[in-house]
């Protein structure tokens, strides 16, 4: 039992930076869609003039697909250790860094069809303001974890799902 105790005491100080979870490589299991959204993503870039990436984290992924980045590349993200990891990580490199909270019926801090390309992988986001910031024919990739993931286990604690709404059923009507 000890330790047990130990070991989460260890992982309880692991600490993380951006959207990097590496530690826990060879430890975790989890399904894989049908589909990549790092390759998706990489052929979106490569046909684009520029891209938006909401919820970047530290860029990491974005960071991965460096080569295939279109002229124009901005990202926002709202956690400030993630802003600032951000900052140093992306904006040397020509990336715009934009420092923004967002939240579904809330204007984005863009200009109209600003965009031919806007990613966002695990974040939230506004269909029609996702729609609005998008040039005529622009593409939305999106990537998303369904809003009653885990539920059985956070009924466990007496938790509910914070956004039950985000599904499948949800979004496509309004795609």
């Amino acid at each position: 039992m000890d330790e047990l105790i130990q070991l989460w005491k260890q992982e309880e100080e692991q600490r993380f930076t951006g959207w990097d979870f590496s530690h826990l490589d060879g430890r975790m299991h989890e399904g894989q869609p049908p589909w990549s959204y790092t390759t998706r993503a990489r052929e979106l870039m490569r046909q684009a003039a520029s891209v938006l990436d909401l919820g970047t984290a530290g860029g990491e992924r974005l960071l991965m697909m460096q080569p295939d980045w279109p002229a124009k590349v901005v990202v926002t993200e709202e956690y400030p250790p993630n802003v600032k990891l951000a900052r140093a990580r992306l904006a040397p490199l020509g990336v715009t860094v934009v420092e923004v909270a967002l939240r579904e019926h809330e204007p984005m801090p863009f200009a109209n069809a600003e965009f031919e390309l806007v990613l966002n992988r695990h974040t939230g986001f506004d269909v029609d303001e996702s729609a609005r910031i998008l040039t005529p024919g622009g593409t939305l990739l999106t990537q998303q974890v369904h809003g009653m993931w885990a539920h059985d286990l956070l009924a466990c604690f007496g938790a509910t799902p914070q956004w039950p709404h985000v599904s499948l059923g949800h979004y496509v009507p309004w795609l």
